[in-house]
């Protein structure tokens, strides 16, 4: 969906309003009379076939034929069983938005309308007209005047872009916004969107000056996910974004299948929108105390907070929340607690939260928040406030807004109470000063800041230096897969599994097979000591077969078996057990193996599984055959990287058992981090393994040991992130020296040395690739160059290995971004100064050129300036048109790559 095209629905120059009329609940002229009140400066036009000849003021036409020109934007709000044919007439006339209000085109079970919806898709699709709905609420946009929708009330102008998919709990939203002064940039509820979806609008509003934050409340992920989360993550990395997400689903024909292994969908929204950078709050009260946050607060300068209040009931209530939800007390310094001395009892204890006393008056609030605010180590004050006579609320309010206005450091307050409080927050709301009604509220809604900047951080960190896979034995890994399909099994036996996991070289536990019970006590003497053995039938082949019910695992089980008759007598037993259980052809023998004692081995569950909505997930927790595998799951979406795997092993208990009982916890915890890594290459090397449950895996002071495992296999699959391409590296040699080198797409590991790059470029380098001068650029600068979204931008490197051997360097860099519908992408291009006459140049371009043309794109376009004669040659013998661009004072180049099939593509490429 092109972001462009939404232009028509947030700034349309005219609005025709179909089924508007001045009858009573007329959801038409709701509508239209919201448009009238909001000051809407364009055109308007009602139509309804009853012959009005006006509705409230705004002339009224019978049909879409009589309109004396075509509107920029339709809204509908006529019977389900005419919306169809309204879009069709629509298209047929070259209109290109229509937004449908109408209810019950989307209802299941009901054979009347339950294709309306799709026929409505089926009406737009030859036309190329865009549908917002059906059964939204509609749109307000503040900076338009446009209040398109059945809203009872107009919103005020503000900095947040709410988008929702429940009309009802949008028009609370707002009735509750209005009544807390809080304003918005846009304001909308998708409804059942058959064809503007969420991806689309979030990549519009987040590319908005005005929206500095976007929530986002959703019932459901229709669609892709990896277009929702690519939306997600380039949003985040420049907004706050809060997502209320509801894990109810009513209609029993929508309930989603869950992923094998994870009891309940909760889990794997948390781990995407995590990964996508974005906030979840809870409930739809923490949803609006976000907005309050989001409304109120300033950047947020760091997460430690000072506790200001006049008793320390209240000031525990806060710490105790804070301290909970992983949040930081600020330590005071030396000249603060000497400056806080000379105001407080003598009594105070000199520290964080701060009580101030029963006797404290609003000058005392407001001398102490200002010495707070001027410690280097607190980042922002909560002032907690219990009416006193000595300190009434609004009083104290106002003395305490004197200097958060002053001040660059967050202040929030929280009046508690309600008669005397209510003054005090009101007086707050008007001076835009974030103010809550408990404790707890308030400390949620700082920690919602605080999560967002922890987010912020984990997603830009640097990893660790890329590691070069075995690609032979993951060559090997596919042909074993496509064994398996060729003999029609969805699973891999045990001792294909064990052979998979050595190709990616995680260590596995020696297994020997027999098909009987002789067999097994064959393989017992010669193996010696202490054994353990499996039954292995048509349920345990399959991953988390036994997860709601981990004791089921010792039926299958016979451990601890030193002696020839225990092993004998164990076998038979379990072989009994296994009889009653399953028919002959459900069983595949035993697997034999030697005990593992005395090492005090943690025992691990790690492994891969599928959700139908986000695709492959990688799993972690506790394991083992006697516990509760389910308590302690944690997921992340892959692919992996070292930075990210710690934050999943951090996750789990058994990073806290680890640093409490391993002698190493370092290496324990950089070993789990490899495996998982591992892990997220097989779900890139091999798109049919559907799960993968290894359990338990054992780590000691000898390492990791996989003892058990399981594979199954599905349809091929498609990650929600994009990975790694690494199917378009490519040896290169460079044209004058001869040196060896690689062209290969960026990875957020090539961040230290895209540095060491930059700092080679001159001065004169730097201003024809930015246009202007630039110093070095910050961390956040290089983690958005190296961290690309392959979906959204492609990044080409030339990168060889440095001449006095100590690792790689960058020689030269390509990028392309491409628009949402995949029209034009624009490229830039930038090679050490060092290096010029390599060919690089060529090179990188060539490279970029077919990139772009295998992927359908229609035309590559770059600027330069005027004095970059040398890029300009290069454009034009690569056949680039070259043409001036007086008003811009640059060169433009131009390439069309393909030929547009399509209307629309015809249109945009003239935009």
């Amino acid at each position: 969906m092109s972001t462009k095209y939404l232009k028509r629905f947030f700034q349309p120059r005219s609005i025709a309003v179909f089924g508007a009329s001045e009858r009573k609940g007329s959801m038409g002229g709701i509508v239209l009379q919201n448009l009238l009140d909001s000051g809407f400066p364009g055109g308007l036009f009602a139509i309804n076939p009853e012959e009005y000849q006006s509705v409230f003021g705004v002339r009224c036409y019978r049909a879409l034929t009589d309109l004396p020109e075509m509107p920029d934007l339709a809204i509908i709000c006529a019977p389900p069983e005419s919306v169809a044919d309204i879009v069709r007439q629509l298209g047929s006339h070259r209109v290109k938005a229509a937004m449908v209000l109408t209810g019950g085109l989307s209802i299941s079970g009901n054979p009347r309308v339950s294709n309306l919806g799709e026929d409505v898709k089926e009406a737009a699709k030859p036309y190329g007209i865009r549908i917002l709905g059906p059964e939204c609420m509609g749109l307000l946009v503040p900076g338009s005047k446009m209040n398109a929708s059945y809203s009872h009330v107009n919103i005020q102008k503000g900095k947040v872009a709410y988008i929702g998919q429940s009309g009802l709990l949008g028009t609370a939203m707002i009735d509750w916004a209005n009544g807390q002064e809080i304003g918005f940039s846009h304001f909308m509820t998708l409804g059942h969107g058959v064809d503007v979806d969420l991806p689309a609008v979030i990549d519009y509003v987040s590319k908005d000056p005005y929206t500095h934050a976007i929530l986002l409340q959703l019932d459901r992920i229709s669609g892709s996910a990896r277009r929702f989360l690519s939306a997600l993550r380039a949003a985040s990395r420049n907004k706050l974004v809060l997502v209320l997400k509801s894990d109810i689903i009513f209609e029993e024909a929508n309930k989603p299948s869950l992923a094998p292994g994870i009891p309940d969908e909760d889990r794997i929204y948390d781990a995407a929108l995590r990964r996508a950078g974005a906030v979840r709050v809870e409930t739809s009260d923490e949803l609006f105390h976000a907005l309050e946050t989001l409304t109120r607060m300033k950047p947020l300068r760091g997460e430690r907070l000072a506790i200001v209040c006049n008793g320390m009931g209240p000031n525990a209530l806060a710490t105790d929340r804070l301290l909970k939800r992983g949040g930081l007390l600020a330590p005071l310094s030396k000249d603060t607690v000497t400056k806080l001395n000379a105001l407080l009892p003598y009594e105070w204890n000199g520290k964080n939260p701060l009580d101030i006393n029963t006797d404290a008056t609003p000058e005392r609030f407001a001398a102490v928040i200002a010495i707070l605010v001027k410690d280097a180590s607190v980042d922002s004050v909560l002032c907690i406030h219990a009416p006193t006579r000595l300190a009434p609320s609004l009083e104290t309010a106002q003395e305490v807004v004197k200097v958060a206005r002053k001040s660059m450091r967050n202040i929030l307050t929280c009046w508690m109470g309600r008669a005397t409080a209510i003054a005090a927050r009101n007086h707050c709301n008007s001076v835009n000063v974030a103010t809550f009604i408990t404790p707890e509220e308030a400390i949620d809604a700082f920690m919602h800041m605080v999560d967002y900047h922890r987010n912020q951080v984990t997603m830009r960190q640097t990893p660790p230096t890329y590691v070069e896979q075995n690609s032979q034995n993951h060559q090997k890994a596919v042909g074993l897969l496509e064994n398996a399909k060729a003999q029609n099994r969805d699973f891999l036996t045990h001792s294909e599994v064990c052979a998979l996991l050595e190709l990616y070289d995680i260590p596995v536990q020696n297994s020997y097979y027999a098909d009987d019970i002789n067999g097994v006590i064959a393989l017992a003497r010669e193996l010696g000591g202490s054994v353990a053995v499996k039954a292995l039938h048509v349920e345990n082949v399959y991953p988390f077969n036994y997860d709601e019910n981990s004791r089921q695992r010792w039926h299958d089980l016979a451990q601890d078996i030193y002696s020839i008759s225990e092993v004998r007598h164990a076998t038979t037993k379990l072989a009994y057990r296994m009889s009653e259980r399953f028919s002959e052809s459900e069983l595949f023998g035993f697997c034999v193996q030697q005990m593992k004692r005395g090492f005090q081995s943690l025992q691990i569950n790690v492994g891969i599984t599928r959700d139908p909505t986000y695709g492959p997930l990688i799993v972690f927790g506790a394991g083992g055959y006697a516990v509760d595998v389910l308590a302690d799951r944690h997921v992340m979406l892959p692919p992996m990287n070292m930075s990210l795997a710690l934050e999943l092993v951090k996750s789990s208990r058994v990073y806290r058992i680890i640093n409490e009982r391993s002698y190493q916890p370092e290496r324990d915890v950089e070993q789990l981090c490899e495996l998982i890594i591992k892990l997220s290459e097989m779900v890139v090397d091999l798109p049919e393994l559907k799960c993968l449950e290894i359990n338990p895996l054992l780590l000691n002071k000898l390492g990791i040991l996989a003892v058990d495992a399981s594979v199954s296999l599905g349809e091929p699959s498609r990650l929600s992130i994009s990975p790694y391409p690494g199917n378009l590296e490519e040896p290169i040699t460079l044209k004058r020296s001869g040196r060896p080198a690689v062209v290969r797409p960026i990875r957020a590991e090539d961040e230290p040395e895209h540095l060491l790059f930059y700092n080679q470029l001159s001065p004169e380098s730097i201003r024809m690739r930015y246009f202007y001068s630039r110093g070095i650029p910050t961390h956040q600068e290089l983690a958005t160059w190296t961290q690309i979204d392959y979906d959204r931008e492609m990044a080409f490197i030339v990168s060889a290995p440095r001449l006095d051997g100590k690792g790689p360097e960058t020689l030269g860099v390509v990028r392309a971004v491409t628009d949402a519908d995949n029209i034009r992408s624009e490229f830039s291009v930038v090679i050490r100064d060092d290096l010029q006459g390599e060919g690089l140049g060529r090179i990188l371009m060539s490279k970029v050129i077919k990139y772009c043309k295998e992927r359908g794109t229609l035309l590559l376009e770059g600027s330069t300036l005027p004095a970059n004669k040398g890029m300009q040659g290069l454009a034009a013998k690569l056949g680039f048109t070259n043409v001036f661009n007086a008003e811009d004072e640059v060169v433009e180049m131009r390439m069309m790559l393909n030929e547009p099939t399509e209307e629309w593509q015809i249109t945009r490429l003239h935009q």
